[in-house]
């Protein structure tokens, strides 16, 4: 033990930082750690590997490297951290992400005492473009954060305060989590995503006016980014994002005495276009801020529009709820009473089926994942695509979606390769590391999965309840038992809107729905609503 930790330390006090390289575009800026000068023969396995490496030899440059590590003679030992990171940079070159995470993976867990602790970091950000979301990749960059700004290398700091940001938020730690995204700096292509973040982060914090300050920079950056070139496809949808989040926040802060702030959100919903994949539901979220500021026939034109065959891929299950309750406000119970209906039909019976599903799959996450992707490709029913849509819909689940598809190619890039690499040691060792990452997301994926479709359960139960308080109410005005106070200030004014009253300009047409739907009118409906209320 004394010779191994006496050869450590004269080893590490070799350390030179060199140049940092450039690499076929990409960089790892790594400090060049000399060769111990005693005589090794691993020494010479280092050597030949570097020079195979350079000359784009990746495959032979791997064995090399992977064989100093198996090694087990004293004198190859002090060779070993620098075969990590050599190998973890060779599998990076090789497209064999999940080996590459694995090796620079050791680096990180030595923690500073590993002499390519900090060239590592490089590697690390690198990883994040091709294996986006990846929790060990986030989790890893994290350690670094108190060696940030000064030791991460000025190209990669706002990239690094981005990710880690976006990571804390993601642990829950948002005092961190609002520090870091902080440091993005205008201009950065990882500017409106830190600030978009940023926003939530403060959402989650019932922080409504640093929330919108957030969203504002982010589109602020991307209309004049807009201005200037076309927005890349994740730019557009971060710009809808932002404006839904803006549109949320309002809403949120509106009441009788903030009743402007519903403006506002209508403002914010009305930007979401027609052919983004937010448009519907910017329809039905606003048909509740115009249930608020008593625009009745608005939101049940939109409510109609979401029931289209267009939209059949949908999920809104409040709907018909909200529907029901603006029927009663209007003390139009019989049909009230028919959307109640509706939903007890369609919705309802999903809660036994989908806990049906969860009391089978529930206890083995990864049978749970496997039941999930055939769902993508063939749903038991309409309702359940629904639901599975929306499931897919949730950020956690598209990204182990993502790194699972990504491991998949890995494995089959793994099966491609030469026999003699293949079936080397390492080739060995990397395919069953990426079939144990593969289990593991997948199974990762199934416990979320199994979350979500308990959460949907939930919901509808809560949904469920609501409509029994709704057909209460309706059975007690209906038989004319419906309290005075409850008249004054729940019900409205009779015939408060009437047909004459849908004012058409010289650029729009009128038309009667007649049963069919057409593309171009979903979303311009209205209700010619009447009031059946008497005071």
């Amino acid at each position: 033990m004394i010779r191994r930790s006496w050869l450590w330390v004269f080893i590490f006090c070799l350390i030179s930082t060199a140049a940092i390289a450039q690499e076929d575009g990409m960089s790892f800026g790594e400090d060049e750690v000399e060769a111990v000068k005693e005589a090794s023969p691993v020494q010479k396995f280092i050597a030949e590997g570097k020079s195979l490496y350079k000359s784009g030899k990746y495959d032979e440059a791997s064995l090399l490297f992977f064989k100093v590590l198996e090694e087990k003679d004293l004198t190859a030992e002090p060779y070993w951290p620098e075969a990590q990171y050599e190998l973890g940079k060779t599998l990076f070159k090789m497209g064999l992400y999940q080996g590459a995470l694995s090796y620079f993976s050791q680096v990180v867990e030595k923690g500073e005492e590993h002499p390519y602790f900090l060239p590592t970091l490089n590697g690390l950000v690198l990883l994040t473009d091709v294996m986006p979301e990846d929790p060990v990749v986030m989790e890893q960059l994290a350690k670094y954060n108190k060696f940030f700004p000064n030791d991460v290398p000025k190209k990669y700091r706002d990239r690094y305060a981005y990710l880690v940001g976006r990571h804390l938020y993601s642990q829950l730690d948002v005092e961190a989590a609002i520090e870091m995204l902080s440091q993005v700096k205008p201009g950065s292509p990882d500017y409106a995503k830190a600030r978009y973040i940023a926003g939530v982060t403060y959402v989650s914090s019932y922080e409504a006016d640093p929330a919108v300050d957030a969203f504002k920079d982010v589109l602020r950056s991307l209309t004049s980014a807009q201005s200037k070139r076309t927005l890349k496809k994740d730019e557009k949808k971060l710009l809808d994002l932002a404006n839904l989040a803006m549109a949320r926040v309002f809403y949120s802060v509106g009441g009788k005495k903030n009743a402007k702030n519903y403006n506002t959100s209508l403002k914010y919903f009305g930007k979401l276009k027609r052919n983004t994949e937010f448009w519907p539901t910017a329809l039905f979220e606003s048909s509740w801020v115009y249930f608020q500021v008593d625009l009745f026939n608005k939101a049940l034109g939109n409510l109609h529009s979401i029931n289209s065959p267009f939209f059949s891929d949908k999920y809104f299950p409040e709907g018909p709820i909200l529907a029901s309750v603006i029927y009663f406000y209007n003390c139009k119970y019989k049909r009230s009473r028919n959307e109640l209906d509706e939903f007890e039909y369609e919705y309802e019976p999903l809660v036994t089926e989908i806990d049906a599903i969860t009391g089978q799959y529930g206890e083995n996450p990864e049978e749970m994942f496997n039941w999930m992707r055939k769902q993508m490709d063939e749903p038991e029913s309409k309702a359940m695509g629904q639901i599975v849509g929306a499931a897919l819909s949730d950020k956690q689940i598209r990204n182990k979606m993502s790194l699972i598809l990504s491991i998949e190619k890995e494995i089959a890039k793994i099966a491609d390769k030469p026999s003699a690499w293949k079936n080397s040691s390492l080739g060995d060792f990397l395919n069953q590391e990426s079939i144990a990452a593969i289990s593991f997301a997948k199974s990762d994926a199934g416990t979320i999965a199994s979350e979500r479709l308990n959460r949907v359960s939930r919901e509808l139960d809560d949904l469920a309840l609501e409509k029994e308080k709704i057909m209460v109410e309706l059975a007690k005005a209906q038989r004319g038992q419906i309290e005075t106070d409850l008249l004054n200030e729940g019900a409205v004014k009779a015939n408060v809107t009437n047909a004459g009253d849908v004012k058409v300009s010289d650029e729009e047409l009128y038309w009667t729905f007649d049963g069919e739907y057409w593309r171009d009118e979903v979303g311009f409906y209205t209700f010619n609503i009447n009031s059946e209320c008497k005071r």
